[in-house]
């Protein structure tokens, strides 16, 4: 199979993630008007409830065979009796899963809303049916754009025309559901010319258990302190349901816009996989730093811009009520940089050159952190704590992949720093500016736009003044096509 362009797999990927941005972008002004804080309460902690078991019925093999699918994905064959060995072993997980989520159900149960965790379940059985690590490891983002564009519309036509009120939070979590449901079926028959039929007997499932797990344990961590600080404010906050609505809504407008930042890392994370298989460490190291200089071009002016303009955004966006989230979105704005360095180290290298040791290293450790610094930050805090842990947990997963990538001579000290100060300044730059001019507008969406559109601007042309040499290629490629069209 030849090599995919990594121009247009970043194309594709960055459009299927901007749609993945916009749709919660239209849908949470909505969603916060019409649940109100209690209602998108509810949905965060039957979300967070739910994602552990989706995460323990997948048990790490859509990362895991999204690496081994670029492996062997010139060799049909091959492809096609991985394809099927993961796709069985799967199914056995989350059967299991599924079997432990009703004994928890029909037994002790959840505390509260029951109705909307059981609704949500669908997602656990939708795990079967997703087939994204064969489109990954053969990096077919194209069909995976089509299938997100084609599905995030649906949903977002299914939200605005049946969940009208507060006591539609039901219709809400069956909509996501049924939505991720069909869009893992949709892939199913586009398989006829990808994968042959492997008989039973040829297949060795045991052989992917072990390093499949190798793959969960992180990314259980991961689940740990992210998802689990919704459910841990549902237990110890002595206002859960408002607290987990602010955090809710600071958490997805803060994980839209981090988009941004690790839109590239799927795209880059199988073709790593698949240079270190062939020893083109050059072309590993080239991805590396690009992945490097991108992480902090585009999170450095995104933290400066929500510590800026956290206020004016939730004034227009959310309503009233929400009187938490800017400065929970401050907070948060950290992981602009400490998550996309996590993704850089984490799933770009030692994850796709099969050690991930070195992850499940710095993620537990970060996990072991913030439950404890949640059970005393929630109770004193609220959803405040929370934010604070989760941001303290961020910087140190990081912290560690980042040293552990340098003693694996990877990716070298000098790689981080060399390139900081131009982001750095020109974040600075920005940040003065737009602080100035929202101290003189009002909070509203027109004045929003403009001060986003005025700091844009002046921190490009900061880093084309201080000769930023991978936005001068950039610039120098797109007039070169340009003007060849031109002609």
């Amino acid at each position: 199979m030849k090599s995919k362009n990594l121009k247009v797999n970043v194309l594709f990927n960055f459009l299927s993630q901007v749609l993945t941005l916009i749709i919660p972008l239209i849908t949470t002004p909505y969603l916060s008007r019409v649940l109100h804080e209690e209602g998108n309460g509810q949905i965060s902690y039957s979300l967070s409830i739910i994602t552990i078991f989706v995460l323990f019925s997948s048990l790490g093999f859509t990362t895991y065979g999204q690496r081994e699918i670029a492996k062997v994905r010139d060799d049909k064959t091959l492809k096609s009796k991985v394809f099927w060995e993961i796709v069985i072993s799967k199914f056995f997980t989350t059967i299991l899963s599924a079997c432990v989520f009703f004994c928890f159900y029909f037994t002790i149960g959840f505390k509260k809303c029951d109705y909307l965790i059981l609704i949500f379940s669908i997602e656990i059985f939708s795990n079967i049916f997703d087939i994204t690590f064969l489109f990954y490891g053969e990096e077919n983002f194209k069909s995976l754009a089509i299938r997100t564009i084609l599905f995030k519309l649906l949903g977002l036509i299914l939200i605005f025309c049946f969940v009208k009120t507060e006591n539609d939070t039901w219709i809400y979590a069956l909509c996501l559901s049924l939505s991720l449901l069909f869009s893992y079926l949709i892939m199913w028959p586009s398989l006829k010319n990808k994968i042959s039929f492997i008989p039973f007997k040829e297949l060795s499932l045991k052989r992917h258990f072990v390093p499949a797990l190798r793959i969960f344990l992180p990314q259980l961590a991961v689940v740990i302190f992210s998802t689990l600080d919704k459910s841990m404010i549902g237990w110890f906050s002595s206002n859960s349901d408002y607290d987990n609505g602010c955090y809710e809504q600071a958490y997805k407008i803060n994980s839209a816009a981090l988009l941004l930042v690790t839109v590239i890392s799927p795209v880059f994370a199988p073709r790593n996989a698949y240079d270190y298989e062939h020893k083109n460490m050059d072309q590993l190291k080239r991805h590396l730093n690009f992945s490097i200089h991108y992480t902090w071009m585009i999170g450095l002016p995104l933290i400066a811009g929500f510590y800026v303009l956290a206020g004016n955004l939730c004034t227009w966006y959310l309503g009233s009520g929400y009187d938490e989230v800017p400065l929970l979105l401050k907070i948060m704005s950290i992981r602009f940089v400490s998550s996309g360095f996590s993704e850089l180290c984490g799933n770009q290298l030692f994850i796709a050159i099969g050690k991930e040791k070195s992850v499940t290293i710095a993620t537990f450790f970060a996990a072991f952190l913030n439950c404890i610094l949640n059970y005393f930050f929630i109770t004193w805090w609220g959803a405040i704590g929370a934010a604070i842990s989760t941001a303290i947990c961020e910087c140190v997963v990081a912290l560690i992949l980042i040293i552990l990538s340098i003693k694996e001579k990877l990716i070298l000290k000098f790689d981080f720093i060399k390139c900081l100060w131009k982001y750095l300044l020109s974040s600075i730059i920005m940040f003065v500016t737009i602080y100035f001019i929202q101290k003189v507008l009002p909070n509203e969406i027109w004045s929003f736009c403009v001060i986003v559109l005025i700091g844009g601007i002046e921190y490009f042309l900061c880093l084309i003044v201080l000769k930023e040499e991978y936005l001068l290629t950039f610039i120098k490629n797109v007039t070169k096509k340009f003007h060849k069209k031109k002609e």
